[in-house]
């Protein structure tokens, strides 16, 4: 082993007051061994909406609150390199069956429209994009009634023009300290969804569970197809996967989480373990107590947000003392508090997140910064670290 080798993930190794060897880690170590439940030197933080990729990105941020946050974390945190999967919402549809029109609204907003060619006809969607929240939606759904359903499952599957196995040959400058390469995909019952409706679409889980059951395996194997290429070399450490809070209890029954989430996702991070060492993020917002045995049995390895009443039902010392150690858990920083609270409530908000240990745990909010950030949100996000630098050393 040369210098190189020991210094990679390396920052500095040093005596603490007990004179034991203490390891300081780069972001990108500490963060892969929190996922995996192994020692680390302090709880990673991790803060959307601040996170650059390279320093050189900090010059490039006009807002000034937003830049010295970014500033002030950078050298803790991480950035994802991510690997794209091209899996979509509408029933994994082959992404070479879509074209789309843009239009410009007052108040530099943009409509999209699209078009899904089938061989049963055209589909059409519209979405909408808003500069100033930041935030996109549904307009239109592809999907209105059973000839649609018909018309989008007649598609016939291939793979993405587009899809690979990630490159690693030319990798970002920061990577080896601070990057970690990533794939994001839904969940497969999520895939058919979001094709219409989210009404509609519980109704059809109560009239015709059947069906949702069928359409959810075809983008099952879907999904599985891109994996098996995306894994096909070595590179991607994280996955991503959203959307099963679409039908975490109490938004539906158990029996339909069982059906549309568990299998599903259980095959999927069964087959992701058979062949990487990938962590696997479950992204799951709401009431999560019942469900979080769930995402442990399935071989979740981290899940966020860790919602307290009343935005969610479980605190983060309670969900502690039921994982066990057994899954790395996220938040609980509800984004609301950020946003609106004070610097106290924030401070309040991160001690109670530290209750019930510091391992297998990582301090997040639970949504991202706003678009435009104030001078209280500003203060808040101070806040929020400086407490965490005060507790997360382990």
């Amino acid at each position: 082993m040369n210098l190189s080798d020991l210094t990679f993930n390396l920052k500095l190794l040093t005596f603490n007051s007990e004179n034991l060897w203490v390891i300081f880690m780069s972001p990108r170590e500490r963060i892969l061994k929190a996922l995996k439940g192994q020692k680390v030197d302090r709880v990673p933080i991790v803060l959307p909406g601040f996170i650059c990729a390279s320093h050189d990105d900090l010059d490039r941020m006009k807002d000034p609150f937003r830049k010295r946050i970014a500033e002030r974390i950078i050298d803790e945190t991480v950035f994802m390199f991510d690997v794209p999967s091209y899996i979509n919402r509408m029933l994994v549809t082959p992404p070479q069956r879509f074209r789309a029109e843009n239009k410009d609204l007052p108040n530099r907003r943009r409509q999209t429209l699209g078009i899904i060619d089938t061989p049963l006809g055209e589909l059409t969607y519209i979405t909408e994009w808003d500069p100033l929240s930041a935030t996109s939606w549904q307009v239109k759904y592809p999907v209105e009634n059973e000839d649609d359903i018909k018309k989008i499952a007649s598609v016939p599957w291939e793979l993405p023009t587009n899809i690979f196995p990630p490159n690693i040959t030319n990798l970002p400058k920061e990577f080896s300290e601070r990057g970690i390469m990533s794939t994001h995909i839904s969940s497969p019952f999520v895939c058919v969804a979001g094709m219409m409706e989210y009404e509609r679409f519980l109704e059809l889980c109560f009239l015709d569970l059947d069906l949702i059951k069928e359409l959810t395996e075809i983008c099952r194997q879907r999904i599985l197809d891109c994996l098996k290429v995306l894994f096909s070399k070595q590179g991607i450490e994280y996955l991503w996967i959203g959307g099963s809070e679409w039908v975490t209890p109490p938004m539906a029954s158990p029996d339909i989480y069982d059906e549309l989430v568990q299998k599903p996702e259980g095959s999927l991070f069964q087959y992701i373990k058979s062949v990487s060492n990938a962590a696997i993020h479950v992204h799951c917002h709401g009431r999560i107590r019942d469900a979080l045995p769930k995402t442990i049995e399935r071989g979740g390895d981290y899940t966020e947000p860790v919602e307290a009443p009343p935005d969610g039902d479980i605190t983060m010392a309670e969900a502690k003392e039921i994982s066990a150690g057994r899954i790395t858990l996220g938040g609980n920083i509800e984004c609301r508090i950020l946003y609106n609270g004070n610097e106290d409530d924030v401070e309040k908000a991160v001690r109670s997140a530290f209750e019930g240990g510091k391992d297998r745990f990582i301090l997040e909010p639970t949504a991202e910064a706003s678009p435009a950030i104030t001078e209280q949100e500003f203060k808040n996000y101070m806040r929020l670290i400086d407490v965490w630098e005060e507790l997360s050393p382990m």
